[in-house]
């Protein structure tokens, strides 16, 4: 039986970097780290990570279902993003045309305060 790379939770050997370096720190071999040397013997287990997903993230998030179906065909995506674009026109349109009416009402005001100057 093969093992896989990373997986074994058995103590370090002390050809390891890891082990050096701790060693030179000043820890004693059997003992645990920390302050009073209460922490853990042996290496915590690994596994490969085969995700793009975050180190503490073990579920998969599920889309919220929409009230409406999917587009299934190519000419419903065209239709969508044709959709968006329009609305995305009407919108720039109705900005625009809320700028012009403010600068119609400010144009007003200092007619009707300053004739003489507009």
């Amino acid at each position: 039986m093969e093992e896989e790379l990373g997986s074994s939770s058995r103590a370090i050997d002390s050809s390891n970097v890891g082990f050096q370096l701790l060693k030179k720190c000043g820890w004693k071999e059997g003992t645990g780290l920390g302050a009073s040397e209460q922490g853990r013997l042996e290496p915590l287990q690994t596994h490969v990570k085969k995700n793009k997903r975050g180190l503490g993230a073990e579920k998969v998030k599920q889309k919220l279902k929409s009230h409406e179906d999917p587009p299934t065909s190519k000419e419903d995506l065209q239709s969508k993003k044709k959709v968006k674009s329009v609305s995305k026109r009407i919108r720039k349109m109705q900005e625009e045309e809320k700028r012009m009416e403010e600068r119609e009402f400010e144009r007003a005001f200092f007619r009707e305060f300053w004739p003489e100057n507009v």
